[in-house]
């Protein structure tokens, strides 16, 4: 119901939030994702940062699988509960991929210093897109 803020239960007054979080996931009121996706980004290139500074003294195997511990675990985390959110929500952690996909492969972040593009980086760590098209 619109509006409604608390629901008085055996006299007592509980205050509803607008948002949850169950299991690592953060659920708002509308179900649109938007919270979750905000969240899950943010945390997501928080690690990716400080993957970055301690990327130059790894290996690529080493460098690929802290990059699957760190953040591809993440994102896969739960991501069925995408399934039928607005692409922008998808969009930003398919942003989070991309990023983190540069960082293990070594590329800069200025796409003009920039050999490879994001979707070449993608296929070369045999990673795929996380944005789906309706068919």
């Amino acid at each position: 119901m619109p509006g409604l803020t608390s629901v008085t239960l055996a006299d007592s007054n509980i205050q509803l939030s607008a948002s949850i979080n169950i299991l690592g996931t953060t659920l708002d009121s509308n179900l649109s994702m938007g919270p979750h996706t905000k969240a899950l980004s943010k945390s997501c290139f928080y690690h990716i940062r400080s993957f970055r500074q301690i990327r130059p003294s790894m290996d690529h195997s080493t460098a690929f699988s802290v990059a699957l511990a760190l953040v591809s675990s993440r994102l896969d985390y739960a991501n069925s509960i995408l399934l039928g959110s607005p692409l922008k929500h998808v969009a930003r952690l398919e942003r989070v991929q991309r990023a983190l996909a540069r960082v293990v492969m070594q590329q800069r972040f200025n796409s003009r210093y920039c050999c490879f593009s994001s979707n070449s980086l993608l296929q070369k760590l045999h990673w795929l897109p996380r944005l789906s098209h309706p068919v």
